[in-house]
């Protein structure tokens, strides 16, 4: 039975009622607890009792780090084509910097989670009208497991009543402690429609052309394909799926209201931990073999591959003159190795430097995104092209999401290999790199393959 001290709970409140009242706004309290070992997804799936549609859940590759966060305590949102980076994080400096704080390790405390949209210049469809330019979410219980370590974090302000503090305490005991719940099937797929497929391959061909002639080296197009069910999609059944299939992947889920964006990514675009920055560039790809002797061939002529290669080392020029202007020492190898997924391979190159000053998680996301892996080379005209002559509309598709500390660390990723969930449909989406000698088809190929992930964890395959 794991509980929670009711009284250091009140005593954190108290304080913080008397700071409150000297600066005559509200303060938030944090207390963090070290607690027995938990499930994370069990606390996931017990919080849709009290907190349906708002509940967050990450995890990187090896399953070292996984966060869970349930309800809100406050939100920070940004819309337009301001600085909507900085924007958040002075909202973000300003909230925490009047907290009154107390944790049973200094390296877990209060986090925010949230993302940014693609391209805020892009028009707006009402498909993504649930998730702003720019959202992050202080919830009020966050689930942390640390190596082999698990903690539990309650934000609260200093404006509720004790009451309402011992509701809180409750609520959290029966989330840590209430009974194992059978994760549910996934739902049956009635229908798989490709949106535009055509017209898709077309707008291929006109970007190739344009690439040609000089006008940019690189530009990713990407797809969206409609997924219809026979019933209301259960998100933990998904996650569930994902946690199982997607090894070396980033997993995240992140609610709004009836509305779900989650993925399983194999691409970090950039953690900070004090001075320590890494990334990694992750592009040129190739499906995996049938058999260990054909996966290998595959992945030898990944390696080789004059196309792949070129739009990889595109990627890595970008980010490593990006960090360069911000970090010092560094460091990639001289060439790239294979980072082998269960449906597909890829090019990979990490990258590690240290940061020269006080940079913040949101200034290195703001340096780095789009990468040439997800926008194209130079950017700029890049982007333009996408806004142009791709009908979809992103949202957070390829757009970074991730999580920011107190200290303003963190680490984000890119979502990709994910999709929007939204009742009995959901919306995947899938792209790739276009080069002067692109094929349509074998890029429409491709991006078969990238959406086989989410289709899989949903139950289906693209032959519905």
């Amino acid at each position: 039975m794991i509980t929670i001290p009711f009284h250091h709970i009140v005593n954190l409140w108290e304080e913080a009622k008397t700071k409150a009242t000297s600066i005559n706004q509200s303060v938030l309290i944090s207390y963090t607890k070290k607690v027995e070992q938990l499930d994370p997804l069990q606390f996931f799936q017990r919080s849709e009792r009290y907190f349906p549609g708002q509940r967050f859940f990450w995890s990187n590759p090896d399953h070292s780090h996984m966060m869970v966060g349930a309800g809100v305590t406050a939100e920070f949102t940004a819309d337009g084509e301001e600085d909507r980076y900085q924007n958040i994080e002075k909202q973000w400096k300003r909230f925490i910097q009047k907290a009154v704080c107390k944790s049973d390790a200094q390296t877990v405390g209060p986090v925010i989670y949230g993302g940014f949209s693609f391209d805020p210049k892009k028009e707006k469809t009402l498909l993504w009208n649930q998730f702003s330019d720019a959202l992050f979410i202080l919830p009020t219980f966050m689930l942390t497991k640390i190596e082999n370590n698990t903690y539990i974090t309650i934000n609260y302000l200093s404006d509720c009543d004790e009451a309402t503090l011992k509701g809180l305490v409750n609520m959290e005991e029966e989330l840590l402690n209430g009974s194992s719940i059978q994760h549910e099937g996934t739902t049956s797929i009635v229908k798989c429609l490709e949106m535009d497929p055509v017209e898709w391959k077309e707008s291929i061909s006109k970007v190739t052309k344009r690439i040609t002639e000089g006008q940019m080296d690189k530009v990713v197009l990407a797809r969206e394909l409609r997924v219809l069910f026979q019933d209301k999609v259960n998100v933990t059944s998904v996650l569930h799926n994902l946690l199982e299939e997607q090894a070396n992947s980033y997993l995240f889920t992140i609610e709004r209201g009836t509305d779900c964006f989650l993925g399983a990514t194999p691409e970090q675009l950039v953690k900070k931990q004090g001075e320590k920055v890494q990334s990694m560039c992750l592009a040129g790809s190739i499906a995996r073999g049938a058999t260990m002797e054909e996966d290998d061939q595959f992945g030898k002529a990944l390696l080789t591959d004059e196309k792949n290669m070129h739009e990889h080392d595109l990627v890595v020029q970008m980010i490593r003159a990006s960090l360069e202007k911000v970090c010092e020492q560094v460091r990639t190898p001289s060439e790239p190795n294979l980072y082998k997924m269960k449906h597909i391979q890829h090019l990979h190159t990490p990258v590690m430097a240290h940061a020269k000053n006080d940079n913040s998680i949101t200034a290195l996301v703001k340096l780095l995104h789009p990468t040439p892996a997800l926008g194209g080379f130079p950017q700029e005209i890049s982007l333009e092209t996408i806004r142009e002559v791709e009908r979809l509309d992103r949202g957070w598709y390829a757009g970074p999401i991730g999580w920011m500390d107190w200290k303003e660390d963190g680490e984000f990723i890119v979502a990709i290999r994910s999709g929007l969930l939204q009742g009995r449909e959901a919306s995947l989406f899938a792209g790739c790199g276009i080069v002067g000698d692109s094929d349509p088809e074998s890029e429409y190929h491709e991006t078969q393959i990238k959406f086989r992930p989410m289709l899989s964890a949903l139950g289906g395959n693209l032959t519905q």
